[in-house]
């Protein structure tokens, strides 16, 4: 039986497909929300507030967007919410095997061709490396 359920969120349309996934199909599990913050993009989109620390700015973002997917769950008491800065593959895998992960849910792009070759596709990397069954939405 699958109790522990782990979301990754980015704020992406893909994501809230792995919400909505995640709520449809196991609506008694535990939900971890997880953004990841990579270092490589902290500072492109740093506005230069919060005193010159751009990590401090990224989780206040991070932390304010899983405030909003939590909330989108019907019952938000049973998701907990972590925002962390790392590779997003690498955290991912922790994440599971730290947390003891039943089942990851995550959202894809669909990144194809020569775009799918330079950025890569981290939903593809995760179900490669992941010790817990991966289902990817779009």
């Amino acid at each position: 039986m699958i109790e522990t359920i782990l979301v990754p969120v980015d704020g992406s349309a893909p994501a809230q497909e792995a919400i909505k996934y995640t709520q449809a199909v196991f609506p008694d599990a535990t939900v971890t929300l997880l953004t990841v913050i990579d270092p490589a993009d902290g500072f492109v989109g740093y506005s230069g507030g919060d005193s010159g620390n751009w990590e401090k700015q990224a989780k206040a973002e991070a932390e304010s967007l899983l405030a909003d997917a939590q909330a989108e769950f019907v019952s938000p008491e049973r998701v907990r919410t972590s925002a962390v800065v790392g590779d997003p593959v690498e955290t991912i895998i922790a994440t599971v095997k730290d947390e003891n992960v039943d089942q990851v849910v995550m959202g894809s792009h669909g990144r194809d061709g020569i775009q799918r070759l330079l950025v890569g596709s981290v939903a593809e990397q995760v179900m490669r490396k992941a010790p817990a069954p991966v289902t990817i939405t779009r």
